[in-house]
């Protein structure tokens, strides 16, 4: 048996969409999509990245970064261009402060509205956090405030980041190649109507669209074991 020994591949923008106007029959043999087509569908194609975005993030999605603290800021604003310069994150999933190479002290997630009634004045190890996304940037709180003790380790936060968009023609996508169906029929989905596609026809690639967002949906699930205690109430 002869393999190509080749286990990656890559489409780029204007191949998906050249692919989902193929499902509509949008193209004949041959044809490529127009300029007004590409510039039409890669907005359709964008629109769809940021919805996806609200399905769940699977784990290739997960981002690590490490931060230095500063000794009586407790805000951090993260995102382009702010103080914590990265792509801003959707959710957080982990933090923990490191103080030396030793260990980690994990920060717990607390909600806004209790994250609002703890003491103020109070500085030392973090210890809690609370995470509020804005648009296009976020705000990290912890607390108490890191002191000058803790300010001289690090933050390391685990999250899920925004997709990137597609820019230009030769951009591939920021999905794992087992997406390229769900980005195909699920945009030609979105291009059906535009496209004059029957009613009929527009159920059928629904189906098609739905089956392998499933597919690929599943394969980013992380597999781990699940513990379930009793809450003792403290």
């Amino acid at each position: 048996m002869t393999t190509s020994g080749v286990t990656t591949s890559e489409m780029d923008r204007d191949s998906i969409i050249a692919a989902a106007m193929r499902k509509l029959a949008a193209l004949a043999k041959g044809q490529t999509p127009d300029a007004e087509d590409l510039t039409n569908s890669s907005e359709a194609l964008n629109n769809l990245v940021a919805e996806f975005m609200t399905l769940g993030m699977p784990l290739w999605a997960k981002v690590t970064h490490t931060v230095p603290m500063v000794a009586g800021t407790s805000d951090y604003n993260i995102g382009i261009g702010q103080t914590i310069n990265t792509a801003f994150p959707l959710r957080i999933v982990q933090a923990y402060v490191s103080l030396d190479a030793n260990g980690k002290i994990p920060l717990r997630e607390t909600s806004a509205y209790d994250f609002n009634i703890l003491p103020n004045g109070s500085s030392g190890t973090p210890t809690q956090y609370n995470y509020q996304p804005k648009i296009n940037y976020g705000v990290f709180k912890t607390w108490p405030t890191p002191d000058a003790t803790s300010a001289a380790g690090s933050l390391t936060i685990w999250y899920f980041a925004p997709f990137e968009t597609f820019e230009a023609s030769g951009d591939t996508p920021y999905f794992p190649r087992e997406w390229n169906n769900a980005l195909i029929y699920n945009l030609a989905l979105l291009l059906a109507p535009e496209w004059g596609v029957p009613l009929n026809d527009r159920g059928y690639l629904e189906k098609q669209a739905d089956k392998h967002l499933s597919i690929a949906l599943d394969a980013g699930s992380e597999q781990a074991s699940l513990f379930v205690s009793p809450d003792r109430g403290f």
